[in-house]
Parts: structure tokens; sequence; C-alpha cells
């Protein structure tokens, strides 16, 4: 196959240089100080606005665009702001390699072509669908008749480098396609783009066949807030690139407007997917291509497309993570093997040895796009995705070393990413959602071997919990914490404590039933409690986790441990638990060597009451044993 011109080829020099960071002022600030009488692109009505924020371009910082936000629908739109020159070339080379590398959400782009009764389907037009990989996919995974309709130079890149029909101009309604009507017309991230949105829409319905269904996909104004992050915001207030920014109710309007009678949408991850037609249309928006298909689609396109890194890169990546995602194990691992092969020859990078992966980029003070560009020659953009999906192979596989590892090596690459791509004023979610969840994982790995680091690592991103994953955040908690108790390591995990106690207390408050993990640090802090004297808390705790568990034999060891705590100890018992609270203190005071003979005394098997002993410690013992080989 014929390498694309645009194609960065692949160089295996990193970047050493050291240089100054460049400080840029806030893009975006929040300012409600004016009113305009304007009329909402969306509904159509003239009200007087307000002002909403004002915000930069980002190849423009000096200058400044108000964003109005319509009363009656809740559209917001920069009445001011030039269009955007999407015909310019600038950079073209980097800006394609960004989005065929990691930029486009295929998974996400390709969704829609099963939303709306997939079955029924044999032709498919998408405007304005840029590089064409769902044109791509459409025709070539799904068998339909399909084409892109779009004059941009990404565009013909990707018609170019892929192979799809191409029709490089602008749609009209008052110039009907030869291959029209079709079936599906899909409208994905465009109408944003258009100031004035009734003729665009006009244009699709011409297109679309009497019976057919259009599809429209758009940035969500209800996920513009001021409590929403600067990365959040970053893809959907773009001044300039994002003309008008719809609201749920304003994109309903503004479809049925140009005739389509049977409308739905919904708002999902800061973005309105919309279906509309003539006649009513089965639409079920969690819908997705089946998933064999794809995979079978992703890789025969890694396979033909090989030449071009960049094309083979795109597609391995995606492979590798739809095949972890799917459980198929077999080929994630074929493609991790052939994804690890082509990056060792191509950039010298080994994802078999991760701990040697450790990409650098320092932003000098001039020459930006040259060092751009050096890093992009030695390195693919979607680096730290590649790693934390060959991290969930080897934790499926079992070698939990090398998945550690892999999670590390995740976890620096996204924040070296994350320097890149801010110096090509970009960004991207999943760069950054992958680089949150390796450290998390990284940590859970961690306590088995160094409980303190653990420890360490998760206090260290409390003080970016509001952009963590929140789910794999609290989990990763509760596994440190309930991991390092439950192997007798409870004074290195006691930071934790109250954390995993709060999340717990909160659950119980809701009234919401605890799940399995949850149960386990239940059962870690009533061991912590029965430890520490406090028989009562320890029974609650053990009631807690025997509740939680699916299994009944877990179930019945907590019942056993809670219904322990509840009977009184004996005086025999007394002198054991004494015994214990003195080297609890010891141990408090730093006299390890006074509390090891004491601990050593304790725990004798040959002790005449051990039996006693075993039975007034119970679980206490286990953090007794370490004294055995210390």
């Amino acid at each position: 196959m014929a390498v694309s011109s645009l194609t960065i080829r692949p160089r295996r020099t990193a970047a050493v240089k050291q240089g100054k960071k460049l400080w840029v002022e806030p893009w975006v600030v929040w300012r409600q100080d004016a009113f305009r009488e304007l009329t909402c692109p969306a509904c159509g009505e003239t009200s007087v606005m307000e002002k909403h924020l004002d915000a930069s371009p980002p190849f423009e910082p000096r200058k400044r665009y108000a964003l109005y936000a319509c009363g009656p629908c809740g559209t917001l739109h920069y009445p001011d702001a030039p269009p955007f020159e999407y015909e310019s070339r600038k950079d073209a080379d980097i800006a394609r390699k960004f989005y065929v590398e990691i930029g486009a959400g295929l998974d996400a782009m390709i969704a829609p072509l099963a939303w709306a009764e997939p079955e029924r389907v044999k032709s498919y037009l998408e405007v304005g669908g840029g590089y064409g990989f769902s044109v791509d996919f459409a025709a070539r995974g799904l068998g339909w008749r399909a084409a892109n309709i779009d004059p941009s130079f990404i565009a013909r890149t990707g018609a170019a480098d892929l192979g799809h029909k191409h029709l490089p101009e602008y749609l009209s309604a008052d110039n009907p396609l030869p291959d029209g009507p079709f079936d599906r017309v899909l409208s994905s991230e465009v109408i944003e783009h258009v100031s004035n949105p009734d003729p665009f829409l006009a244009a699709l319905v011409s297109a679309l066949d009497k019976d057919g269904a259009l599809i429209v996909t758009t940035p969500d104004a209800g996920a513009v807030h001021p409590a929403a992050s600067l990365d959040a915001l970053r893809p959907i207030i773009v001044a300039g690139h994002h003309l008008v920014i719809f609201s749920a109710k304003g994109l309903e309007i503004a479809l049925r407007r140009a005739g389509m009678e049977h409308v739905s949408v919904i708002a999902r991850d800061q973005t309105l997917y919309a279906v509309a037609a003539r006649k009513p249309v089965e639409v079920d928006f969690t819908a997705r291509p089946d998933r064999q298909i794809y995979r079978q689609y992703l890789k025969a396109r890694r396979d033909a497309l090989s030449e071009d890194p960049t094309l083979h890169a795109g597609f391995a990546v995606r492979l590798l993570k739809e095949c972890v995602h799917t459980g198929a194990w077999d080929e994630a691992r074929e493609a991790l093997e052939n994804l690890t092969t082509r990056w060792r020859r191509d950039y010298g990078l080994d994802l078999g040895a991760p701990q040697s992966v450790r990409p650098r980029f320092v932003l000098p003070e001039k020459n930006r796009g040259r060092a751009i560009r050096k890093f992009a020659a030695n390195h693919c953009f979607n680096l730290a995705v590649a790693l934390f999906y060959a991290a969930r192979l080897r934790e499926q596989d079992g070698d939990l070393d090398k998945a550690e590892a892999l999670y590390r090596a995740c976890s620096r690459s996204a924040k070296t990413l994350r320097k890149v791509f801010e110096a090509m004023f970009a960004a991207c979610r999943e760069t950054e959602d992958a680089g949150h969840r390796a450290a998390l994982h990284a940590a859970m790995l961690a306590v088995r071997t160094d409980p303190d680091r653990a420890v360490r690592e998760i206090l260290a991103l409390t003080p970016d919990a509001a952009s963590l994953p929140q789910d794999l955040w609290l989990e990763a908690q509760r596994r440190v914490f309930a991991d390092g108790v439950l192997t007798g390591r409870r004074e290195a995990v006691e930071p934790l404590a109250l954390m995993v106690q709060a999340q717990l207390l909160a659950s119980a408050q809701s009234e919401t039933p605890l799940t399995p993990s949850q149960g386990y640090a239940a059962a870690a802090l009533g061991m912590r409690a029965e430890q520490t004297g406090h028989r009562e808390e320890a029974a609650h705790w053990y009631d807690q986790a025997a509740h939680a568990m699916s299994d009944a034999g877990e179930r019945k060891v907590f019942e056993g441990y809670r219904d322990r705590m509840m009977v009184t100890p004996q005086s025999g018992d007394t002198a054991i638990e004494a015994a214990f609270a003195e080297i609890s203190a010891l141990e408090a005071e730093g006299r390890s060597w006074k509390a090891r003979s004491k601990a050593l005394a304790l725990i004798d098997p040959d002790r005449p009451d051990h039996d006693a002993v075993v039975a007034t410690l119970g679980s206490r013992l286990a953090s007794l044993e370490h004294y055995r080989t210390s």
C-alpha cells in the first residue's frame, strides 16, 4: 500500500533537553456581566440573553468571545465568533497522527449505526464525516453502500488512507446526490460548527429516504456549568470551533422545524444523541454493532494498512482494547504480541519491558512545533492506552508483577502525553482516564509486596479525587486497606481506615446493600476493632461483612467471627487480652525487641493454653505472625 505523505516516520531518538515551561492565562472565564437581545439559532426565540462566559480560541489566546444562553431553551451560542477555517493544512501531519492514533473515538463513532433498526439499512451517508472511520466500517464491516460527503482536507486524507467513497463537496438541499436518497444519514459533531442550523438540517433531510432516519450528535449545553473541570469543558466550548452548543430541548425543536415528526433525544456523557424520522422508528441508544464483526474489522484493517505506522498503531491499539473489553483473551494476546513487535522495531519501545518505557517531553521557549514533531517521531500518541490494556491482559493472565509495572508505565506516559497534548492545544480524555485508572490499579497491586507504598500512592491521589473515576477510586481505598489488614499488616494501611469507614457508613445511611468488595473492607474494619479491643464494634463490622457476602462459605466465616465477639471473655481470656495489649503498647513505643519476645511467648504452640490463645485472639493472631521471621 502507498503510505500517506502526512505520515510521521518513526525515529529511535528521544528528546532530552530541558527548557522552561510557558505560562498561559486561563482560556475561559465565567463572566455573567452582559445582556444582549439575540435570536436563538436552535429554538428561534428572540429574547434578552445573559452572557455565560468569555472564552479564547485555542490558537488565538489573546482574543475573547462571549457565550450567551437562551432562556427559553437553554442553548448556548457565540454570536460574534467567526467560523473556524477547516480547510487549513497547518500542522496537518500532527493533526492526522493525533486523530488516527488516539483522538478518534471509533467505538463511539460506529455506535449510531446500530441505534435505529440497522437490519433495514442498505445505504448510508455521513455528512461531515471527517477522516471517515465510520464510513469505512459501514462499508467493510457491515456491507452497506456508504459514502462520506465532506470537502475538508482531513476527509480527503482519510479517503486516500482508507479507500472509502468520498464526495469532496458541501451537501445542499438544492443539489441532490446521484446515489441518494439514503436509508440512514448521520451527522456527528458537525451541527455545532454551523451558525445557522436551519439550512444545514434542510440539507440533511433532503438526502434522507422517506422511510429513513436521521442521526445527529452534538455537545450538550447542559454539561457547561462553573462546577465542570476545564478538561471537561475544553472539547465543548471551543470558541470559533463550536458556534452553537445545543440543549436537548433546542435540538428537538430544530429537528421538528426541519420536518421530522418523530424525534428522540437523550443526553449522555456530555453529548446529545438524536434520532429523527418522518415515520415512527424503533430507537435503542444502548445498541452497539456486533463486537465480533468489529474485532474482525479492526484486525483486517490493521493488517491491510500495516505499512503506515500511524494507521497500524491506530487499529492495533483499538483491537487490543476491544479484545480486553470483550474478554477475547487469545485474540488480545495476539494483538499485544503484534503491537510489541512493531513498536520495538519502529520506536525502540518495548512493551515487554515496561520499566524501560519512560517518555519525556520538555516544551521549549521556541520551536514548539519542532519539539512536538520530535516527540511524535519517537512515540505513538496512544502509548498510555496501549500500556493500560497490556496491563489488564497481564493481570488476567496472573502475571501481577508485570501488570503492576505496565500500570506504572501507563501512569508515567499519560502524564507526559498530557504535556504534549497541551502544547498542541488538544486534550484527550481517554489518555487522562487511562493514567488515573493505571495509578489506582498499580496501588492495588502494590499492597501485595509493599503496603506502605500502596498507601502513599492512594494518599497522593487524594487532591485529585474529583477527577478520578469514582468507583475505582473508592474500590482502591477498600482493596488496599482490606488486603493490608487481612494479611496481618494493619499498621501499614492504618492511614486509610477512616476513609474506608466513611465509605461504608455512607452506604449504610443511604440504605444501599454492601457489595462483596465492601464486605471485605467491613471485615477488615472488624479485625481492626478486634485487635484494638473493641469487641462490640468488631461484631458490628463482621455482621456487615457477613451480610455482604454472596458466597455461603464466606458468609459463615464472618458470622462465626461476629458470634465470637458477642461472647464475654472469661478470666483466663483476660490475661491473654492483657498480654496482647502489652505487645501492642510496646510496638507503639518503638520497643520492638521487647514486643517480639512477648509475642513469641504468646503464640508459642507448645504453651499449655495455646488453644485458649487461639480462641481468644482469633484473627488477631495474624498480626503477630511476622515476629516469627523478623
